[in-house]
């Protein structure tokens, strides 16, 4: 199979995949072109690689990381798509197997739930939703954590293993996550995380209507009061440089320490950019950034296709 692009895109609650105008709109802009670039190239599968923020997965049973095998079921949180995905059950195990060989233990599901972090930027490169996906969920909001350079690492053995599937096609990677930006801690290592939260994180697999609907409502009412979160767009703009010079060894050096430091809880998410990095295997061709001070984030797009590196 041949690997032909990757997409590395923040996600948002805010955003409901319109065009708009404002501090976003160069952010949404350069979404909108990575959408046009995939339409081009028309690939047969995206590998997502992306986040939960605790819809399907709880500190329980957390894996590092999670390759989703055969059903794949949208959430629909903050109208993100909902119901079942198109897949690619026959790819998404031999990349497992593959990664098995290289040395990884990633967690399997036959059955995998993803929330906004994986279903967004789907939705927003392909929005008939009709290409077959393969979710990688990675670990962001709290441990097992796994370490920058175990995450490119990683993403480099699935980009090896969809180079090395026997089949006919042509596959996209996506990184999805972050920049900068520090919603509430999901992490039940937090001192500063209540007991109910906690107890939440752990055991509210039956109660996450409930959690999900108290979050969006919490969402609404700060974006509708003006306000707005901490964002490090120094450091966001680092990190793109460095995506784009080809250079991540600064960046790979990073630990968790640093990490949430310079980009917040949110900005352990830059993981899964790091992973679709990994498995691309070569600088990105473009970058794109804008800070959305209402979004509480540092949005960045970073797009590399087969044909910018011919």
């Amino acid at each position: 199979m041949e690997l032909v692009g990757m997409v590395g895109m923040s996600h948002s609650p805010s955003w409901d995949l319109s065009p708009l105008e404002g501090p976003a709109k160069p952010y949404v802009e350069a979404v909108f072109r990575a959408r046009d670039a995939v339409a081009r190239i028309a690939p047969d599968v995206l590998v997502v690689f992306g986040p939960d923020h605790v819809r399907n997965f709880f500190f329980d049973l957390m894996p590092a990381f999670c390759i989703g095998i055969e059903n794949v079921t949208g959430f629909g949180d903050y109208s993100s798509p909902k119901g079942p995905f198109p897949t690619r059950p026959d790819l998404a195990a031999f990349i497992a197997d593959q990664v098995l060989a290289a040395g990884f233990d990633p967690a399997l599901s036959h059955n995998m739930g993803v929330d906004h972090g994986i279903s967004q930027p789907f939705a927003a490169l392909v929005p008939d939703l009709r290409t077959p996906v393969i979710p990688i969920m990675i670990s962001s909001g709290g441990a097992p954590l796994p370490t920058l350079a175990r995450c490119h690492a990683f993403g480099r053995a699935v980009g090896d293993a969809i180079r090395a599937f026997p089949g006919e096609g042509r596959a996209l990677v996506v990184g999805s996550g972050g920049l900068s930006h520090s919603p509430p801690s999901v992490s039940p290592a937090d001192p500063a995380v209540s007991a109910e939260t906690r107890d939440y994180l752990i055991n509210g697999r039956p109660r996450v209507a409930e959690f999900n609907r108290q979050r969006e409502e919490s969402s609404l009412k700060r974006r509708a009061a003006g306000g707005t979160g901490p964002i490090n767009e120094e450091w966001d703009r680092w990190l793109l440089e460095c995506m784009r010079s080809g250079d991540l060894a600064p960046v790979l050096a990073l630990d968790n320490t640093a990490l949430l430091a310079q980009g917040g809880t949110g900005g352990q998410e830059i993981r899964a950019w790091i992973a679709a990095l990994g498995a691309w295997g070569k600088p990105v061709a473009t970058t794109d950034y804008a800070p959305v001070p209402t979004w509480i984030t540092g949005m960045g797009c970073a797009t590399a296709f087969e044909r910018d590196s011919a």
